[in-house]
């Protein structure tokens, strides 16, 4: 698939030419078992994911169980469920503030080790899903988009049917050095992924499936492949295919698939699906998806990277709220011994200075630990190497210098917003310079209050509101018109 300039890879971060080369990054994941956290806690923020806060629907000393509900969105409210992934004790329920700058309220839950399910979380009995029936089995359980903003994954679907897209595309294209959870879950779980696409493609009304990988990813490839010919007989009227892409990195960025695959440059006022007729889902997404579906078994864990900068470091399967510190345990070595740890991946993330109290969340896919270095900051030396390394084309030395003078209205129209906090541009900067922190957070807070946002609509609230109310109608709708609906044939509570 050909690729167009300032989309770059890593090799042990070590800058070659204009680019660096991923092909040679350290893979730890065959190297050591993907293991399960059980913490003593956890936290459990109110807000975790792109729309609005959600209520605690429990109360101090109150005793919760794995799959239990814990926070509801109030009515009219943008957002999704948050359920308890441990079971134990209420101990605390306050604000925090997350890394993220995101202060909400959140639940704190004491383990009491014994691991008990809540009685809805027991396998589906055979059924026919019906589209009407998926979408509302992911809403109930809290599903979001786990490799990005966090879009309530009910809101995406919804858009695409309003949009009458004509194909799903399945993102396995985790590109950030280091990062390795959803390839992980891709070869340890590629049936439950594509059965989640398809369930997903059913809700959304398409029946063309495309798997978007890296091209040296040949173990998830191969695993894919499998479970399409274990699955081929029996959703036959699926068409589904493969797009292979060079590893580069941030290639998995929605405008950047866009553009290497349909040759189309998305403005960041537009989506995938209105211009390209195409609705994108992370695969960690779509497994969650069909674990809500075969399981009953709403969001409450994730696979987590986490990881030094010398590439030392385990695949995890934790509880959402499981605090950072209690991941750093999982790993042997040097890491316990440095202290800068970063909230999510080495380039997009961000910097924790408490640990113990951080928890990960929905869309946390990676904790990285990285060595303690003194950055020499200087002025800027006009190089041009962060223009030159930027995927969407920017100009980040002088939309940093536009920022730092207090000259906003400049910087947007020199294509500001068209930032995607990528990291790169900051990387490769010589002089120490934060470029990505300045255009990233004035690019994001302009971004939650523009008059159009991701959703493409006039009023962020009332929009995107919109989303999910138009769910409501579109369910009662199809319920009065059930034989016209798409039916999945399922087979219900086994492991596929």
């Amino acid at each position: 698939m050909p690729l167009f300039g300032g989309v770059h890879s890593f090799n042990n971060d070590i800058l070659i030419g204009d680019a660096l080369d991923l092909s040679k990054r350290p893979s730890f994941k065959r190297e050591i078992m993907l293991e399960r956290v059980y913490p003593t806690r956890i936290i459990l923020p109110m807000k975790q994911n792109y729309g609005d806060e959600v209520i605690p629907t429990v109360s101090v000393g109150e005793h919760v169980l794995i799959g239990q509900c814990v926070g509801m969105p109030a009515p009219g409210t943008f957002a999704v469920p948050v359920h308890s992934g441990i079971s134990g004790d209420v101990t605390d329920i306050r604000d925090i503030t997350l890394p993220n700058n995101v202060t909400c309220k959140a639940v704190f839950i004491k383990s009491d080790r014994k691991r008990t399910f809540h009685p809805s979380v027991t396998p589906r009995p055979d059924v026919n899903i019906s589209a009407s029936s998926v979408m509302g089995i992911i809403k109930d359980a809290g599903i979001v988009g786990m490799g990005g903003e966090g879009i309530p994954t009910i809101a995406k679907i919804n858009r695409a049917r309003m949009m009458n897209v004509d194909e799903l595309l399945v993102n396995c294209l985790q590109s950030e050095p280091y990062a390795d959870s959803d390839h992980v879950r891709i070869t340890n779980s590629a049936d439950y992924i594509l059965m989640g696409a398809v369930a997903v493609a059913g809700a959304v009304g398409v029946s063309k499936i495309r798997f978007l990988f890296a091209d040296d990813r040949k173990e998830e490839m191969t695993a894919i492949q499998a479970a399409m010919e274990r699955t081929s007989d029996r959703y036959s009227g699926y068409a589904f295919n493969i797009s292979y892409f060079k590893d580069r990195f941030p290639q998995g960025y929605y405008r950047l698939i866009a553009r290497a695959l349909y040759d189309v440059e998305i403005d960041e006022h537009e989506t995938l699906e209105e211009t390209c007729g195409a609705v994108l889902f992370n695969c960690s997404t779509l497994y969650a998806c069909w674990e809500a579906i075969c399981d009953n078994m709403p969001l409450v864990a994730r696979v987590v990277t986490v990881t030094g900068d010398d590439g030392v470091g385990n695949n995890v399967i934790a509880p959402i709220g499981t605090p950072v510190s209690e991941l750093m345990n999982t790993i042997n070595g040097t890491l316990k011994t440095q202290n800068t740890v970063i909230w999510g991946n080495c380039f997009t993330g961000l910097e924790i200075k408490d640990p113990d109290n951080t928890p990960i969340i929905k869309t946390t896919s990676g904790i990285t630990v990285l060595k303690s270095r003194e950055v020499t900051t200087v002025p800027c030396v006009h190089c041009g190497d962060c223009t030159i390394a930027c995927p969407m084309d920017l100009e980040p030395g002088l939309l940093f210098s536009l920022l730092k003078k207090g000259k906003a209205e400049r910087a947007g129209e020199e294509g500001a917003l068209k930032c995607i906090s990528c990291g790169v541009c900051s990387y490769v900067c010589p002089s120490g310079l934060d470029l990505t922190g300045v255009i990233a957070s004035y690019a994001s807070s302009k971004r939650l209050y523009s008059t159009r946002t991701h959703f493409n609509v006039e009023k962020i609230k009332l929009g995107a509101v919109s989303l999910l109310e138009s769910y409501e109608t579109e369910e009662k709708k199809e319920i009065e018109v059930d034989s016209d609906e798409m039916i999945l044939p399922f087979e219900g509570g086994k492991s596929v």
